[in-house]
């Protein structure tokens, strides 16, 4: 399946079979710390990876094969076909009809041009076009200003700042969770709005 935007394309076909890009991606410094800033940057082993692949592996084609549910994630390619992310979801609850999505570029190169968020819109939009959901959260920290924006632009208003796992990043930002809501009867409303 393939979804196309003016600058990017969602797409869930095989793109890294060794998964040589996704390696690189997780041994990138910079963007481990935004998605996990209370943690020292570790690098990961060949031999880890793949034994961590070979599990999410098993897990995405579950996840796929269940029809009850859209579509759990899609790779992110430019319009010019490189691939450059993903978006996906987590915590799928089917008795709440509510899911968190995620969205991750791991690549400084591509940060900032508008990438993420027509990537995440439209996930977004697939995901309630796709399934009876009531609503589509998302969470990061309040430091990570670059995704804020995304789910702000993307259609989320609603959010709630909590506890981090610590107080401080490890490059002593003060870190606060940030967990964004956004509801079907909003995201009709936006889509109206156009």
């Amino acid at each position: 399946m393939e979804i196309k935007g003016q600058l990017i394309m969602l797409s869930d076909d095989p793109h890294d079979p060794e998964g040589d890009t996704f390696f690189r991606w997780l041994n990138l410094e910079e963007w481990k710390y935004y998605d996990e800033p209370d943690k020292a940057f570790q690098p990961i082993s060949r031999e880890e990876f793949d034994k961590i692949a070979k599990k999410n592996e098993e897990g995405h084609k579950k996840n796929k094969e269940d029809r009850s549910r859209p579509i759990p994630g899609f790779h992110i390619d430019t319009v010019d076909g490189q691939h450059i992310g993903w978006v996906s979801t987590y915590k799928w609850d089917p008795d709440g009809k509510s899911v968190f999505a995620g969205i991750s570029i791991p690549e400084e190169e591509h940060w900032g041009k508008g990438y993420g968020t027509e990537a995440f819109t439209l996930f977004l939009n697939y995901l309630f076009d796709s399934s009876d959901l009531v609503e589509i959260r998302t969470a990061t920290w309040t430091g990570n200003e670059r995704m804020v924006r995304c789910a702000q632009k993307s259609g989320f208003t609603t959010y709630q700042l909590m506890p981090h796992r610590s107080k401080t990043s490890i490059r002593g930002e003060p870190l606060e969770r940030i967990e964004f809501t956004l509801t079907r009867q909003e995201w009709v409303k936006n889509r109206e709005r156009g």
